[in-house]
C-alpha cells in the first residue's frame, strides 16, 4: 500500500493554486483588453466613416485620380470590416482577429449565428474566441503553403447546447497529454497552455466540455466547445 503524505500533496496544491492565480490575472487581463480593444474599434469606425467621406468629395471635384480613389477605398473597407455576428463582444473579437488574420495572408472563415451566446459575459467571450484564435493563428502562421493558411470558426446551437468549433491547419506533428491537452514543444513550458486553460476555465464555469482533436495524418487541430444553453 503506498502512503501519500502531505509532503507529497503540498506541492501539487501550490501548483494549481498558481496555476488558477495566473489564469485568472489573463482573464482579468482578457477584461481590460476588451474594454480597450472596444474604444479603439469605434475610434476606427469614426475615422474609416470620415475618410470615406474626404475621398467622396475629392472624386466630386476631380481633386484626386479615380483610380487612387478606389484604391484608398479598398484601403478602408479592411479596417471598417465589422463583422456582424448578432454578439457584440463577439463581432469586436472577430474583427479585430480578421484584421490580424489579413495582415498574416490568413483566411478566417466564420459560419454561424452567435446570438445564442448572449448568456455568456462579455469578457469571457472575448477572452475564450480570442485565445481560440491566437492558438489558430500561431499554428497557421508556421506553415508557408497558402491553401493552408486558413481558420475555420463554426458557431451553431444543438438542441439545448451551443456548439463552438475552431479548426485550423498545422505543420509537424502535435501529441496530446493524458489530459487530452497538447503537449509544447517550446522551452518555456511552465507559461506555455494557459490560453487553453483559460478556455477550459470559462467553459467550466457556464458548465461546459471541452475537447481536442488532433488529426495528424491531414494536419488538422480541432478545438471544440460546447455550452448549456440553460
Amino acid at each position: 500500500m503506498i502512503e501519500i503524505t502531505n509532503n507529497d500533496i503540498l506541492p501539487a496544491i501550490i501548483k494549481i493554486k498558481s496555476e488558477l492565480q495566473t489564469t485568472m490575472h489573463l482573464l482579468k487581463q482578457a477584461e481590460d483588453q476588451y474594454k480597450e480593444s472596444k474604444e479603439n474599434v469605434d475610434i476606427i469606425n469614426v475615422k474609416c466613416h470620415d475618410l470615406k467621406h474626404q475621398l467622396m468629395e475629392y472624386a466630386k471635384n476631380g481633386q484626386m485620380d479615380s483610380k487612387l480613389v478606389k484604391e484608398l477605398e479598398n484601403v478602408i473597407n479592411i479596417y471598417d470590416s465589422t463583422i456582424k455576428t448578432g454578439n457584440e463582444a463577439l463581432d469586436l473579437i472577430l474583427t479585430e482577429k480578421s484584421l490580424l488574420c489579413t495582415k498574416n495572408h490568413i483566411q478566417m472563415k466564420y459560419f454561424g449565428d452567435c446570438s445564442s451566446l448572449n448568456f455568456v459575459d462579455k469578457s469571457d467571450l472575448f477572452s475564450l474566441f480570442g485565445n481560440a484564435i491566437d492558438n489558430a493563428i500561431e499554428a497557421v502562421n508556421k506553415t508557408d503553403n497558402k491553401d493552408l493558411r486558413t481558420i475555420n470558426l463554426i458557431v451553431r446551437p444543438i438542441h439545448s447546447l451551443v456548439s463552438i468549433r475552431v479548426e485550423n491547419y498545422f505543420s509537424g506533428e502535435i501529441k496530446l497529454d493524458n489530459a487530452g491537452l497538447p503537449i509544447t514543444t517550446k522551452k518555456d513550458k511552465d507559461y506555455h497552455g494557459y490560453g487553453i486553460k483559460s478556455i477550459m476555465y470559462i467553459s467550466k464555469k457556464y458548465n461546459g466540455d471541452v475537447r481536442i482533436n488532433v488529426d495528424n495524418e491531414n494536419h488538422i487541430f480541432s478545438l471544440s466547445i460546447l455550452l448549456p444553453l440553460s
